[in-house]
């Protein structure tokens, strides 16, 4: 019990650490891709990555979830696994190769026909690190991935930065998509004692094949779910609209990928270890779901009230065109701040059927609110993306919540304080935008609100008590307590 506390708790700090440190990196560095780079470029690329990504799960085929939930796997298991993972990896990438002249006739622009060769590259190379990193994820090793994550990173972002600043433009980001494989393929092999061998049993396959497919196939859904609104926009509008489009989506998405995810990529392997167990995995669910809203939803709601001096003072003049599309994403992104964790409750249920089924109906109506958003262009695509999202709010989270017997309304109720408090900072925020001089610069809107809504909403979460900041400081005090007392009781000694 202890050492499962201690694990998941290791795992969630190193996870916040490197999550914290790669998307920070990876902001700045974009933004200053940004800089360097046009609308058009990072939409050329997108065109690409929308298609490659949804081939890229047929890649892992789903079997790393099932050597993370399956409790007896052996050796025989991750070497068939690493080597279909590697027979899959070779056979998407030749056939990308041989389509990318189709790739490109679907969007018309015939500068994807080689980006598409190079980036298929990718299929390859990333097959040949899946196991090591899934076997890091199933021993909750989050101290060696966080090392893994933010050195590739690093090195690929530098890489990008001298090529466009060097004139290179698209290749820039084709280049750094292709360095970050290779980097943490790499580095996990450096880091991880595991080799394969060769052998290849299909018993083995055939013993992980009913959790993975349905895995994958949820997996298919919701990329599909979040990536056709870039196919359609990219098709239909074009590569500027598309480029506003997916860095504003990118924006949004940070805390998520830096607050939601991590602690769901922590969640899942920790939830299988105590499946049997449905309370302990509510009130561990209950617990992280106020603790991520405690940071998301003022980021998200922060973000909403300061969009426009946000994007001229970090992104500038010529990516004025995602003002709008931002601000309606930013509605989108609490909902999905708390979505992110109901997979990890299907998972370690072993229900991958039922998520993948109460997926294809949720998704599908997704799919269905971007369609017809795209008559009104990329604003019309983020308002109807958005509106179907938080009508799906209700029924994703319900199936999930039936497996721990929890219902909605306890969901509603741990997150009431914190959404209250988030809405009432940003209304603060927002009056005192309004209250300031009209001929301000935008960077003095944002050096003047951004550290009045953290003044306020620190202090309104503080005097009023609220569980989740409650939670958090008893939970570091006891982190610096015990730090504390070993060394000084190391001292001592």
């Amino acid at each position: 019990m202890k050492n499962f506390r201690h694990k998941t708790v290791s795992g969630i700090a190193w996870n916040i650490v490197s999550q914290v440190g790669q998307q920070t990196l990876t902001f700045s560095i974009g933004v200053i891709l940004a800089h360097l780079l046009s609308p058009s470029e990072f939409g050329l690329i997108t065109m690409i990555t929308v298609i490659t990504g949804f081939a890229g799960i047929f890649a892992e085929l789903g079997f790393s979830a099932a050597l993370v939930q399956k409790r007896n796997i052996g050796k025989e298991h991750l070497s068939t696994v690493f080597w279909l993972n590697s027979g899959a990896g070779l056979l998407l990438m030749l056939i990308f190769m041989a389509g990318s002249p189709l790739i490109a006739g679907f969007y018309n622009e015939p500068q994807l026909v080689l980006l598409t060769v190079v980036i298929s590259t990718n299929f390859l190379i990333n097959s040949f690190g899946i196991v090591q990193k899934t076997l890091m994820t199933k021993s909750l090793d989050f101290r060696t991935l966080s090392i893994v994550e933010i050195v590739t990173v690093g090195i690929s972002g530098i890489i990008a930065i001298i090529m466009a600043y060097n004139g290179f433009g698209v290749w820039s980001l084709a280049v750094q998509a292709v360095v970050i494989s290779m980097t943490k393929v790499v580095s996990l092999w450096k880091l991880s004692k595991w080799r394969p061998r060769f052998e290849f049993h299909w018993w083995a396959i055939k013993n992980l094949i009913g959790f993975s497919s349905s895995f994958a196939g949820t997996k298919a859904l919701n990329y599909w779910a979040r990536n056709v609104d870039n196919l359609l926009v990219g098709r239909f509008v074009g590569m500027d609209a598309l480029g506003a489009y997916s860095r504003a989506y990118s924006v949004m998405m940070f805390p998520l990928t830096s607050i939601s995810r991590v602690i769901s990529n922590v969640m899942f392997p920790s939830f299988s270890l105590i499946q049997e167990d449905k309370q302990r995995v509510k009130e561990l669910y209950l617990k992280i779901t106020r603790t991520i809203a405690l940071i998301t939803f003022p980021l998200i709601f922060g973000l909403f009230v300061t969009v426009k001096p946000f994007v001229m003072v970090v992104f500038g003049q010529k990516w004025i065109a995602m003002i709008p599309i931002l601000q309606i994403l930013c509605l989108l992104g609490i909902p999905q701040s708390i979505g992110t964790l109901n997979g990890n409750i299907y998972l370690s249920q072993g229900r991958a059927d039922l998520q993948f089924k109460v997926s294809l109906f949720l998704k599908a109506s997704v799919i269905l609110g971007i369609v017809i958003g795209l008559h009104w262009g990329v604003v019309g695509v983020a308002i109807g993306y958005t509106i179907a999202s938080i009508i799906n709010f209700y029924p994703s989270i319900s199936y999930a919540e039936r497996l721990i017997n929890m219902s909605f309304s306890e969901l509603m109720r741990n997150l009431s304080g914190v959404f209250a408090f988030a809405s009432m900072m940003a209304a603060a925020v927002w009056l005192l935008g309004v209250l300031l001089p009209d001929n301000w610069p935008h960077w003095a809107y944002l050096a003047t609100q951004i550290p009045f809504g953290i003044v306020v909403y620190l202090i309104s979460v503080h005097v009023f008590k609220l569980k989740a900041y409650v939670d958090i400081r008893k939970f570091l005090y006891e982190q610096w307590h015990v730090r504390f007392t070993k060394t000084v009781g190391g001292l001592t000694v």
